[in-house]
């Protein structure tokens, strides 16, 4: 469907017409008939937007400066909404008639009296001058240094002597680099295996950008201005057919990455992931060959943005299934738990156990708590079974069980104990899980029950259920509670208090689900004339205070309807 003044609201999504209305149309011109213009503003940026409206109001061109991805964005369609709602509000939409046009007027003026008019324009327009006499001098290569000129002309243009800028002036000022770097963009894009024309490229790209850092602005105009001209840039080199001539069009960006000081230039990386997205896997594999041999004559650990480049080099890596050839490059960033997991996994897939288990014995030096630990000892709890270390494999897993509770590396770890060691560790680990159970911890209690079982004390189990402990704890080791005093076990499923264990709704209606199979068990193990007298006296002994929990009111209420 053809976008229209009158369909645009079927035409697109309600949503996007939502975003569109919060945004804020100025400045808006017919600039020539059909031709709109205007700033729209979203927060605190504000975007170049124009669109072209032909014969039966419909939409044939429109551009937006903000990148987003989608064909019509909300900037487009708030100023498409403006026109068509005929809006009037620092708009200047003029039919054209000879007389109050601007292109009529300027057809019918007199030379001598433009001349006058521009003059005294740009003699108030330092910007303008500049512009204008950039765009009527005679076009030639320039040098890097006169390229650095025409950046730094632009600043003095639009914010002379200020020490500060503000977003007005910022996006002035890009509108003018635009025009400005004109020349240098097009002459690299013809011809991008030309060195001096890339080399006026870098420069140019590099200048714009050391004036960004020395603002130090939060916002990211300038790096969406250098981040367009890169993606504009990207055809020219994959256009390219002669190998010899692609390898050294890519190969000026490659040499460029490092900047000579202590960092990289990241928007190079991106610009050459990008070259690969639209090449062939050949070429692919090409450049990223080439960015591990550079990574890899580095040291990220004395650059300023070193963990930045090893991430990217590293995904760009993995992504493309290059790891294997390339696993020796890479080491732990201190603290990055995500990089440094997925490293040494991918080290432990690819047989590289060893380099994992150095790598996991640093980062649970380096970490202060305790709990950063975890992932780097299930790693390594991975490595020493491959490695058949029964002793490491203790060691670790006697730092996780804490942390886990798991009841078979329990039995593996007091197989590999002297008997006293085994008594002094059971009662430690017994005494943290006890503790643990009254923080709540679901594998703390079922630890301290399956130990229970295991060792047959059936009487301690009984000791072991509080309020937090859930009815399908209850019911898992019923019959095992019943061998150990079975008047007992009555008695404590009669005072379980119901205080919140639950961290949900759900677990709480998972835990009443076991209801009908608990009552079935205490209905076999007692009779039902039993359980309403102990219901009853209950009641009765504790009137003001006794509050029945959840399965006692389910019992009573089986009981009492039979």
């Amino acid at each position: 469907m053809e976008l229209t003044l009158k369909n645009y609201a079927t035409a697109l999504s309600k949503d996007l017409i939502l975003l569109a209305q919060k945004n804020k149309v100025r400045e808006c011109d017919e600039t020539e008939k059909g031709h709109f213009v205007a700033y729209v503003d979203e927060g605190n940026e504000s975007f170049d937007v124009s669109l072209e409206i032909a014969a039966g109001d419909k939409i044939s061109a429109h551009a937006c400066d903000c990148g987003a991805k989608i064909s019509f964005c909300r900037h487009k369609l708030a100023l498409l909404m403006q026109i068509a709602a005929g809006k009037k509000e620092k708009i200047t939409i003029k039919a054209k008639k000879k007389g109050n046009n601007a292109e009529a007027l300027l057809e019918d003026a007199d030379l001598d009296q433009l001349k006058g008019w521009v003059k005294g324009l740009i003699g108030k327009n330092k910007d303008i001058e500049l512009a204008f006499v950039h765009h009527f001098l005679p076009k030639e290569q320039l040098s890097p240094a006169e390229v650095i000129k025409i950046t730094h002309n632009a600043i003095k243009a639009v914010v002379g002597s200020k020490k500060a800028i503000d977003q007005t002036q910022l996006k002035k000022l890009v509108e003018l680099w635009t025009e400005m770097h004109a020349g240098v963009i097009t002459q690299y894009r013809q011809n991008p295996v030309d060195e001096k024309a890339f080399l006026n490229f870098h420069t140019m790209l590099d200048s714009c950008l050391d004036f960004r850092a020395k603002i130090a602005s939060a916002s990211n105009r300038i790096p969406k201005f250098v981040e367009g001209v890169l993606e504009r840039s990207q055809e020219c080199i994959g256009d390219l057919l002669n190998e010899d001539a692609w390898e050294k069009a890519v190969g000026y960006f490659i040499n460029e990455v490092p900047d000579g000081v202590n960092s990289v230039r990241l928007h190079y990386l991106v610009h050459l992931k990008n070259i690969i997205g639209i090449g062939n896997e050949t070429r692919g594999a090409k450049i990223i060959g080439w960015l591990a041999i550079q990574f890899g004559l580095t040291d990220p650990e004395r650059m300023y943005d070193g963990p930045a480049y090893t991430k990217f080099i590293f995904e760009i890596v993995n992504e493309h299934g290059l790891f294997p050839g390339y696993y020796q490059l890479f080491k732990p960033i201190r603290f990055d738990n995500d990089y440094n997991l997925e490293l040494i996994g991918l080290l432990i897939e690819n047989d590289h156990s060893a380099i994992a288990k150095v790598f996991c014995e640093q980062q649970i030096k380096y970490n202060y708590q305790e709990e950063y630990n975890i992932p780097y000892l299930e790693q390594l709890k991975d490595i020493l079974k491959i490695e058949d270390n029964k002793k490491g494999l203790a060691e670790v897993l006697s730092a996780l069980f804490p942390h886990t509770y798991d009841f078979d590396d329990y039995l593996f770890i007091m197989s590999t104990l002297s008997e006293e060691e085994g008594k002094k560790w059971r009662t430690k680990m017994l005494s943290r899980a006890r503790n643990a159970s009254h923080g709540r911890s679901r594998d703390a209690m079922e630890f301290c029950f399956k130990l229970a079982d295991h060792e047959q004390n059936y009487q301690k189990m009984l000791e072991y259920i509080n309020a937090y402990t859930p009815f399908k704890l209850v019911l898992k080791y019923f019959e095992s509670m019943i061998r150990g005093d079975k008047n007992r076990l009555l008695e404590v499923l009669m005072g379980k208090s119901d205080d919140s264990w639950f961290d949900s709704d759900a677990d709480a209606e998972r835990d009443i689900d076991c209801f009908p199979e608990l009552f079935a068990l205490a209905e076999k193990n007692y009779n039902s004339y039993l359980l309403v007298k102990v219901i009853q006296q209950g009641e009765k002994q504790n009137r003001l205070y006794y509050r029945p929990n959840a399965f006692v009111r389910y019992m009573k209420e089986r009981l009492t309807s039979t």
